[in-house]
Formats: C-alpha cells, sequence, structure tokens
C-alpha cells in the first residue's frame, strides 16, 4: 500500500448555496490508483459514479466487479466487459508515433482530488449531510468523476431515510482511514439530534 498523499481540509459554498467540508488530497498516480482499484474492485456494490457538473449527473453503478483493470501511458482502464472507462492518473505521453503534447497530457490528467462532505445551508433537520463523495477534476478543473459514496440519511434507493443508518459510513471512513491516513468521522452529527 502506498503512504498517503497529503490532505488539506477546508470548508467551501456550493453554488445552490450548500456548504461542503473538503478534503483535498494530491492525486500522486499510485496511491490515486489504489483507491480506484479498491473502490472498483471490493466496493463496487457500494459506489454511484459517472460526471457530476451543472446540469448533468451520469449516476452508474454496476452489479459485478470489473473483469479487468489495467494502466497503461496514464490511464487507468475498468472494464466491466459490455462498457468500460479510462481516467487519466499518471503522466501520459501518446505513442512514438503520435507523442501527446505536454499541455494537453497536462490537461488529461487528474490535477485535483477530494472527499466531499455536503450540506445544506441551513442544515434539514434530519436530512444533512445531503451527500458523501469523492471527485476526481482534470488539468484544467474540469469534473471527470464522482463517487457518490453510501450516505447515512438515504436508503439505498436515495430516498430520505427515517432514521440515519451509521454502519453506511463504512467505505466512507475506509477511504479516510485507509487511504488518506485521516481519523474516522463520527456520527452522529449535531444537525440529526
Amino acid at each position: 500500500m502506498p503512504a498517503p498523499p497529503a490532505v488539506t481540509r477546508r470548508e467551501e459554498r456550493q453554488p445552490d448555496g450548500g456548504l461542503a467540508a473538503v478534503w483535498e488530497f494530491t492525486p500522486e498516480r499510485e496511491p490515486l490508483e489504489a483507491l480506484l482499484r479498491d473502490l472498483f474492485e471490493n466496493h463496487y456494490r457500494d459506489i454511484v459514479f459517472g460526471p457530476c457538473i451543472q446540469g448533468a449527473v451520469f449516476e452508474c453503478r454496476t452489479g459485478h466487479p470489473p473483469r479487468r483493470i489495467g494502466y497503461l501511458d496514464g490511464y487507468l482502464t475498468v472494464d466491466f466487459g459490455d462498457w468500460h472507462l479510462h481516467l487519466c492518473i499518471g503522466e501520459h505521453k501518446g505513442d512514438g508515433r503520435r507523442p501527446c503534447p505536454p499541455g494537453l497530457a497536462a490537461w488529461r490528467r487528474c490535477g485535483r482530488t477530494a472527499l466531499v462532505r455536503t450540506f445544506s445551508d441551513p442544515p434539514i433537520a434530519g436530512h444533512a449531510p445531503l451527500s458523501y463523495s469523492l471527485g476526481l477534476w482534470n488539468g484544467r478543473g474540469e469534473q471527470m468523476i464522482t463517487f457518490f459514496l453510501p450516505n447515512p440519511c438515504l436508503t439505498d434507493d436515495f430516498r430520505p431515510a427515517r432514521s440515519p443508518d451509521w454502519s453506511k459510513l463504512r467505505l466512507w471512513n475506509r477511504i479516510r482511514t485507509h487511504h488518506l491516513g485521516l481519523d474516522e468521522d463520527p456520527g452522529p452529527f449535531e444537525e440529526w439530534k
């Protein structure tokens, strides 16, 4: 297991007025590859993933692990058999016949990664945080992919839960402790009391 990356915590205001607690970490290839492999190989049933930009959210799920995960020329390829995805997380050069220009390679490569817990502001009693996620952005700050993680305040079909299920923080806390070297995130939070 690679050493955990450096992590910086901050709060930021979201475009809709919500508040997010953000744990940004350096997108070094080895720790990021280990984290992504862990999510896709061991937690594929727990994640919903895809691009999440203003005006479009892709909420993809899979009922089986990937057939293969490979790494070549900076790209992690996750192959589910009938579909696959590519994420540029390392140094990308192209090939001898068609080298990738350095500016384009820097644009494609993951330039920012963050674990994000989003709250409404003011908090909605019984239903905050709104989401727990892991995001990747490219070298120009464009969203590459978001992993929506289990939320204690939502049912498995994304409806508000009658009461929080704190066991759903298991994957969030695995990422925090195992991959980022942080303490577990406690619950319950004041917003739920």
